[in-house]
């Protein structure tokens, strides 16, 4: 396992990010959120250590953009199973009468394990951040430095919105055990943080409801809106839905708006088009809709921009998920007119009607695509707005604001803190589960 470091002037504090998957490029949800707070991070003066699962090569390919944020990068080769489309049955059978969750446990590697442990040993750490809670199922016993825990998501409740949709009795008594175990989960993990990072005042509610007692503060999902040209006039009559088809919540959104929107969208507007632009659909769920006319899978794309800039209507039609949804923040930095399930758009503060339009059923979601499609002033008027909302509230400026005072709960030198005071970090008082 190679170590790059750039020969940068160190920051300050030092901060050993561990990291589920490797955040370069920033071509998904995940590895937006985390390139967009490392780089919030780094502009905030810390000085960035990341510890990462991947593959030697991205490492290698993308190292002259990584060493303009991260200090010292190392990679451990590793993809965990995919929790949409792995079946791993001898893996989920192995944790069924483990307190720890399927959707945690495939993310434990004792190479990583003994990195993080050799790493905290040998190098001066001022704190650790993990990406995600699945992260933390490689730290093993007590830790001496301040632990931060970023939740783009509440998981469990990805799960609970699933159980809704779900039809086989087994499945749903899986993910219902599931589910309780994630939660469980995630509590132990924030109570043992001395700080919890979250997307949206949603989330934060949430985790303050489980762990009343652990600081909880919003660094919000962003875009860089410069770099999302305003491109208000679409081709025709193109309708957008983004979101990697390797991930069931985005296969559920897409079944859901070709079957039961779609169709009425259709009478409405002859000649729609519905576009989905994403990574990985599989043949058997672009077969399932090869008869409907005027659908498109677009499969992998160089630069989302590019489809993006076509739509004259994005849809974010979701029924499961959690955190805040950067597909929304992307079309509205592009001056995109956006229609969303209730859902979609949960986290954001967007207005209905002002920058965003919500509808839940679908004749209702279907009538406001087509009043768009059949109105174009209305359409820059809505895309207008939804770009004015992301430069105000989820542009990198926010960011940076909301890690500088999130980290101010931090003491300004955590170990010599403790040290002086006497004090063991809560973090290592209390028990794993």
């Amino acid at each position: 396992m190679q170590v790059h470091q750039a020969a940068m002037k160190a920051f300050g504090k030092r901060l050993l990010v561990i990291a589920r998957a490797f955040p370069y490029p920033p071509n998904s949800g995940y590895t937006m959120r985390t390139w967009a707070l490392l780089r919030g991070l780094a502009d905030n003066g810390q000085e960035i250590e990341l510890l990462s699962f991947g593959k030697q090569a991205d490492l290698e390919t993308y190292w002259t953009e990584i060493r303009h944020v991260c200090h010292v990068a190392e990679v451990i080769p590793y993809s965990p199973p995919s929790i949409s489309g792995g079946a791993d049955y001898l893996g989920r059978l192995k944790t069924l009468l483990s307190p720890v969750p399927y959707s945690v446990m495939r993310f434990r590697l004792r190479a990583m394990e003994a990195r993080i442990r050799t790493w905290l040993q040998a190098r001066k750490i001022d704190a650790l951040l993990c990406d995600t809670p699945f992260s933390f199922i490689n730290i093993r016993g007590p830790l001496s430095v301040p632990l931060i825990v970023d939740s783009q998501n509440v998981e469990h409740l990805i799960l609970q919105r699933y159980l809704s949709l779900e039809k086989s009795a087994a499945r749903r008594a899986y993910v219902r055990l599931e589910s309780s175990k994630l939660r469980r989960w995630e509590q132990h993990v924030w109570s043992r943080a001395n700080l919890v990072m979250v997307c949206s005042e949603h989330d934060r509610s949430v985790v303050m409801n489980l762990c009343p007692e652990t600081p909880v503060a919003v660094a919000p999902n962003i875009v860089d809106v410069e770099s999302y040209p305003a491109t208000p006039d679409g081709e025709g009559l193109a309708v957008l839905y983004v979101g990697g088809m390797d991930w069931y919540p985005n296969q559920d959104a897409v079944e859901f708006f070709i079957s039961e929107i779609f169709p009425e969208l259709q009478r409405l507007v002859p000649g729609v088009k519905f576009v989905v632009a994403g990574r990985g659909p599989s043949e058997k769920f672009r077969r399932r809709f090869a008869g409907v006319p005027g659908v498109m899978f677009t499969g992998t794309v160089p630069d989302m921009r590019t489809e993006m800039a076509k739509a004259t209507v994005c849809v974010v039609p979701l029924r499961i998920g959690s955190g805040t949804r950067l597909k929304i923040l992307e079309a509205a930095a592009m001056a995109k007119p956006i229609v969303s399930t209730g859902l979609g758009a949960e986290g954001l503060e967007f207005v209905d009607g002002e920058d965003i339009l919500i509808a839940d059923q679908p004749r209702a979601f279907a009538r406001a695509v087509a009043d768009l499609l059949a109105d174009a002033s209305r359409c820059k008027a809505l895309g207008q707005a939804a770009r004015r909302r992301v430069e105000q509230q989820y542009s990198f400026p926010a960011l940076r604001s909301a890690v500088h005072k999130a980290l101010a709960v931090l003491p300004e030198n955590p170990l010599e803190a403790y040290r002086e005071a006497g004090l063991v970090p809560p973090i290592v008082r209390k028990a794993r589960p």
